[in-house]
This record gives C-alpha cells, sequence and structure tokens, in this order.
C-alpha cells in the first residue's frame, strides 16, 4: 500500500455569495483504503466532492491526483484520468435496465482504456454488487437501496482510480450495508482509493481507516475510527453520546389535545373518535401491486391516535407500496383503509390531504427552485400563517432558520429532509406518514 495520496485537496476554498461552504480544507485519499468524510449535514461535505471532482468551481486551493494537479481540469477530464463518483440524490438511468446502466459505464471505459468487453465487465460488476438477480428489471422498478448499488456499478465500471461515494448506503438494510462494506473491503484490496461519505456510523467505524471530520466547512479532525469516536469536538458536533440514545418513552394512546381532521371533520367528531378508540389508520387485508405483479397481500394493521407505528421489513417488501396506497398515489387491487372511521380506499391524494393525512416521500419532495422560506408558505393552505409556518420550523430546526433564504435544491440531503418534515409538521395533520424519515440525517439530528 503507497504512503503517497492517489487524491489529495491543499486549502480547498468553496464560496456562494458571502457564504463560505468550505474553508481551506486538507484531506488525502490513499489507493487501497477507505478514507471516510462525515460531518453535520450541511458541514460542506457534498460540497467538497463537488469540487474534487470538477462540478463545483474553487475560491482558492488545489486538487491533486496521483501527485498531478488537476484543479483546472474540466470533470470528464478528470473523469478520464480515473476520478468517479456517484451523488447523494440518486442519478441512474431510470428507464433502462439494470444492465443497460451498468454496460454504459462500461462501453465509455472500452472508449478510453482497456480492460475487457463492456459485457464480461457488467456480468462481473452484477455479480460483485449483488445484482444479478434484477439484471433485466428496470431501475426505476427498484428499491432505493438496491438502485444506489445499480449507480456503485456503473460507476465502477467506468474503471476508476478513486471513486467518491455520496452516501452509498441510504435505502440499505442492515444486512446489505454488512454485504456492502465487504464490497468496499474488496475493492480496496485491489488497489482502488475510495472517499466515502456516509452517516450510517456502523459503517463507517468498519470499512474506513482513515476519517476526515467537517464541521461549518472547515476540518475538525483526522485520524482512524478509534481515535474519531474518542474525540470530544467530533462527539459534540456530530456524533453524540451514548447515553443519549435511547429515546424517551410515549405512551400509545396519549399525545395530548386531538388533532382535527381539516375540513372533513370537526374537533367535537374528532374527539368523539379518540373517546371511542376508534383508530385514526385501519388497513385490512390491503393486496396491491404494479401491472399483474402484487407487492403486498392481506397487509392489515391499525394505528392509534398518539401513537409511533414502525412498518419494517428488508428491501423490496412492499413497506413503499403500502404507503402509497395509503397515502392514495397508488390504487389498491383490494382490501380496506379508513382514516378515522372513514373509508378512504380509492380517494385522491388531494382529498387525503384535505382530511388530514400528510406524506413525507422517500427522496424528500422539496421545491427544489423555492427557497426554504417559500418551501414552507407552501404549507399555509390549511389557513396557518407564514409568520406561523416559519416561527415553528425554525424552532424545531434552527438550521432552517440560518438558510431560510437559501434555493432548497442548494441546501444539503439532510437538510432537505428537515425541509420536507417541517412543511408536512406546519399542517398539524391527524396522519403523518415518514418514509425513510432518517435518510441522509446525521446521527444527532436522528435523536
Amino acid at each position: 500500500m503507497a504512503d503517497v495520496p492517489l487524491l489529495a485537496a491543499h486549502e480547498l476554498t468553496v464560496r456562494f455569495g458571502g457564504h463560505v461552504a468550505v474553508s481551506e480544507v486538507d484531506l488525502t485519499v490513499r489507493a487501497g483504503c477507505v478514507t471516510g468524510l462525515i460531518g453535520p449535514n450541511g458541514a460542506g461535505k457534498t460540497t467538497t466532492f463537488n469540487a474534487l471532482c470538477g462540478l463545483q468551481s474553487v475560491t482558492r486551493g488545489r486538487v491533486l491526483l496521483d501527485g498531478k494537479d488537476i484543479s483546472s481540469l474540466p470533470p470528464h477530464k478528470r473523469a478520464r484520468l480515473g476520478l468517479g463518483r456517484t451523488f447523494q440524490r440518486l442519478e441512474t438511468f431510470s428507464l433502462l435496465s439494470v444492465r443497460e446502466n451498468v454496460l454504459a459505464g462500461a462501453e465509455f471505459r472500452q472508449r478510453h482504456a482497456e480492460g475487457g468487453s463492456p459485457e464480461a465487465i457488467t456480468d462481473r460488476l452484477l455479480d460483485q454488487l449483488g445484482l444479478g438477480d434484477v439484471a433485466d428489471e428496470r431501475v426505476d422498478a427498484l428499491p432505493t437501496g438496491r438502485a444506489r448499488l445499480v449507480e456503485v456499478a456503473r460507476a465502477l465500471a467506468n474503471g476508476p482510480r478513486v471513486l467518491l461515494l455520496d452516501e452509498p448506503s441510504s435505502g440499505l438494510d442492515e444486512a446489505e450495508t454488512a454485504e456492502f462494506a465487504t464490497v468496499l473491503h474488496q475493492l480496496t484490496d485491489a488497489g482502488l482509493a475510495i472517499l466515502l461519505v456516509e452517516h450510517d456510523m456502523s459503517l463507517v467505524m468498519s470499512a474506513c481507516e482513515d476519517i476526515h471530520v467537517l464541521d461549518f466547512g472547515r476540518i475538525i479532525a483526522t485520524g482512524p475510527p478509534e481515535a474519531i469516536q474518542a474525540d470530544e469536538k467530533v462527539r459534540a458536533a456530530y456524533l453524540g453520546d451514548d447515553e443519549d440514545d435511547e429515546p424517551e418513552a410515549v405512551a400509545a394512546g396519549g399525545g395530548g389535545q386531538p388533532l382535527a381532521v381539516g375540513d372533513e371533520l370537526t374537533a367535537p367528531e374528532h374527539a368523539a373518535l379518540v373517546q371511542a378508540a376508534v383508530p385514526v389508520l385501519e388497513v385490512r387485508d390491503l393486496a396491491a401491486g404494479y401491472g399483474d405483479f402484487d407487492v403486498i397481500d392481506g397487509v392489515s394493521f391499525q394505528l392509534a391516535h398518539g401513537e409511533v407505528f414502525a412498518l419494517l421489513g428488508p428491501n423490496g417488501a412492499g413497506k413503499s407500496t403500502t404507503l402509497r396506497v395509503i397515502a392514495g398515489l397508488l390504487p389498491a387491487s383490494s382490501g380496506s383503509v379508513a382514516l378515522c372511521g372513514r373509508g378512504v380506499l380509492g380517494a385522491d391524494a388531494d382529498e387525503l390531504a384535505r382530511a388530514g393525512l400528510c406524506t413525507v416521500p422517500e427522496g424528500r419532495g422539496v421545491f427544489p427552485n423555492l427557497s426554504v422560506a417559500e418551501n414552507l408558505w407552501m404549507a399555509t393552505h390549511t389557513g396557518t400563517t407564514r409568520k406561523q409556518v416559519e416561527a415553528v420550523a425554525y424552532e424545531r430546526f434552527p438550521r432552517l432558520g440560518e438558510r431560510r433564504s437559501q434555493t432548497a435544491g442548494t441546501l444539503s440531503g439532510g437538510e432537505q429532509q428537515m425541509l420536507a418534515m417541517a412543511r408536512a409538521m406546519a399542517t398539524d395533520p391527524a396522519l403523518l406518514i415518514l418514509d425513510e424519515l432518517s435518510m441522509g440525517l446525521a446521527p444527532l439530528v436522528v435523536h
């Protein structure tokens, strides 16, 4: 293993107007190693990635690949020299099959480097990343976790020397994350250098040999996993304390003043339902799917007022499909759904929203070209004022207050998740449906 870093950044600084997103960042990535880049939401991790691969211009600083200054090169030339990446927001050819996605990367590689036929490279990567069983399926039909593996496979098909991975485990379950860590070690054993941005600390601590920690755009710590875990600055800014990991207990069926259900149900009617222990949501024998293929069949459960209900299962088990049916976004083939005692199966999504059901979808669903404040104002259709919506949102998520004028599409992934949550809670819903709530959030924010 070479001691000379394959990728290095020196005094990397990026400004957006008067805002310094990244300040004098020094980091190194060695061949044959997984190097971690961690930090709170909005710390500058993705901006650093963009600067390294040429998608973001820098105010000052240098980027070196194998000792060669590539700071002035455009992204496609950096890619040809061996710099590959994945993205925080999933970037795949969604209408193509898994095999066709990976083949696209392999065919690009054939034009610029040696390394076997594109078909052979594709077959090897599909097998290595456990995608052989879905090779001929369209990517937009896959769960998010498998789709992220497709993006990784396509990046590897281009034959990079350095691979930048931006939150690759988002959407993976525990077993898949452990398998992915094994794949990372196989890749580095073959000489690949990997820079990993990730919030899953089990993956970071098990896979990385070196870790850099960003906070407010600056490196606050660098070292091996053991030293990073013990660093007080890192724990305060990012990891939190182990003794704070357990959430406070909440009694099912409690929760204080009952919520009204918009125009469809008056507050006294709702209070009467709570008194009679009518579930806020009741699902019975639900079946649904896509085309002739049933994804869920015979699903039944109920949710009481004031209760948090978790729907768990491996990727592809049908969790998102179930939530889409409840939210009116996908028709059911059979079964029933009742909201506060009223049958709502087949109702339009906007009707359900007016009846008190609010969904935060996987992928956040913010308006990227609107500011943070403008996104929050979209919740004022319920009668709440702009001032009230913003006050509640900024109290729950102070970071959003600091970014109120910033365009939502330029926020970090975790900050976009905060914005989606804040906008949803501003409607004071009777039922809040959250799909992959913690995706992209730092450990302290998850707590």
